[in-house]
């Protein structure tokens, strides 16, 4: 048995038409630390299955009515991640290849020995577990891809740190604030990381990319026929997240139907999925961002009151960058390491390079920073490092404008030195400003007009790569490199 799930934490429903099989199986795995619940026939076992979450279901084969195949077969059209065992004291070959074959998880014959049942139940509730991880696992890895640990030694960064720690200690729903670009979505993944459901599911949820019926559906899913476009059921990320974190990003963009429906979940743990009035119960651990204020938000009317102070059980307010600037020769080392492995050629930061990055305000934050390096150490491969000339035109502008006798380089940095090289300057134009580099003019260039050639297109790709007259791959490959994507 994995020791990522243990009896007391694995839900089973039984549903058999024998009352004495039923009554003493249910009661000797209850003694066992199993939590149990019966059916006595195949609808009431549906109708169980309807309202809340059970990691196994021990199903008979002969019931009268809906027998045990019927049920197995609606389980793996609507729920595949459901775990099924069959247990009946009718078996045959033909039944058990009939159940495997219809997606149940093992097939045992009565009187089965209560070792075999514990072990059975607990490894079906592992692999469950581990599918529901894996209907959300390619968002997760592309959305984490680039992120890692919190950098920072600043003591802004020690106090999300200590804030962190204590989040992690509760299942209190936690409220991130911060501007955009800051890391807001790293705290989360840390508090989840260090809390006791970690060996459970973070799911993510961008509440600025969908709109409100959408939501709704993504998550608190939906029956077939709900809506039009709905040809199917479609199981939501409240029960794909049971038990784990839901992270919902974005918080101030969820309109007001939706703000409501989350207060429930909430405040009393149930949902209802589009096109049902069945009620499920869920076990999750709320985390919300966002870079709005949402106290003017609730004065405007656009935010509830009683979402917003149910939300903050625990607020991390995460600084921006601009307010800890002693991290950013730390953050801008750790974000070169990531381009290095990107481009497999090693790049140097040159202390002229790295000044500019610390006098810089940062209005991206770290989302701003991570890119500026993956550019800079793509135009610096030839060179081997990162000289003033590969940043861009508006870090260099903060640099030229400012002198290390401002004040402005946090205690420890690198100061400029008076007797750089004279290739780490360009020669002036006719109007006096700084000539730029073919790499930087024609970067410039193609991140404007690529810019604007998605707004004409509402961010579609495809009509846009066809407009650039490019491949979709070619197009994002430029999107990763130019920090659009």
């Amino acid at each position: 048995m994995s020791s990522e799930t243990s009896n007391d934490s694995i839900r089973v429903l039984l549903v058999d038409d024998e009352e004495v099989f039923r009554e003493m199986t249910a009661q000797t795995l209850n003694t066992k630390g199993f939590k149990v619940v019966t059916a006595a026939s195949g609808e009431e076992g549906l109708e169980k299955l309807g309202s809340q979450f059970f990691d196994v279901v021990l199903l008979d084969v002969l019931m009268p009515g809906m027998d045990g195949l019927e049920i197995l077969r609606k389980l793996s059209a609507e729920r595949p991640t459901q775990q099924v065992v069959i247990i009946t004291g009718h078996a045959s070959i033909s039944t058990a290849i009939e159940a495997m074959k219809l997606g149940a998880f093992d097939f045992l014959i009565k009187p089965a020995k209560l070792e075999d049942l514990m072990i059975t139940i607990q490894r079906a509730a592992e692999r469950g577990q581990m599918q529901r991880r894996t209907l959300v696992l390619e968002t997760e890895l592309q959305r984490s891809k680039g992120s890692g640990r919190i950098v920072g030694e600043s003591q802004a960064v020690k106090k999300v740190l200590e804030s962190i720690e204590k989040a992690a200690l509760t299942n209190l729903p936690v409220l991130i604030t911060g501007e955009s670009g800051t890391g807001k979505e790293l705290v989360a993944r840390a508090i989840h990381a260090k809390s006791r459901r970690a060996s459970h599911s973070l799911v993510v949820v961008d509440g600025s990319t969908l709109h409100e019926q959408l939501l709704a559906s993504e998550l608190f899913g939906h029956e077939k026929g709900a809506f039009t476009g709905a040809v199917g059921k479609k199981v939501g990320l409240f029960e794909v997240a049971d038990r784990g974190t839901l992270f919902l990003d974005e918080i101030g963009d969820l309109s007001l139907p939706n703000q409501s429906a989350l207060l429930r979940v909430i405040e009393y743990g149930t949902f209802r999925p589009l096109g049902t009035t069945k009620e499920l119960h869920t076990d999750v651990r709320i985390i919300a961002a966002t870079n709005r204020d949402i106290e003017k938000a609730i004065e405007s009317g656009e935010f509830r009151e009683d979402f917003y102070y149910r939300l903050k059980g625990l607020t991390i307010d995460v600084p921006p960058l601009r307010e800890r600037r002693t991290d950013i020769p730390l953050l801008a080392e750790y974000f070169l390491k990531q381009a290095i492995a990107s481009v497999k050629t090693p790049v140097k930061l040159s202390k002229e390079a790295l000044q500019a990055l610390v006098s810089y305000n940062w209005p991206g934050n770290i989302r701003e920073l991570s890119h500026v390096m993956q550019l800079a150490a793509l135009f610096a491969i030839e060179e081997g490092e990162i000289k003033l000339r590969h940043l861009p035109e508006e870090i260099r502008k903060k640099k030229q404008g400012k002198s290390s006798r401002d004040g402005n380089f946090p205690q420890g940095s690198i100061q400029k030195d008076s007797n750089h090289d004279e290739e780490n300057s360009l020669p002036q134009g006719g109007a006096g400003t700084t000539l730029e580099s073919l790499n930087e003019f024609r970067g410039r260039c193609e991140h404007g007009y690529i810019k604007k050639v998605l707004g004409q297109f509402d961010g579609n790709k495809s009509q846009a790569s066809k407009a650039l007259g490019i491949s979709r791959a070619l197009l994002y490959k430029k999107l990763r490199l130019l920090g659009l994507d």
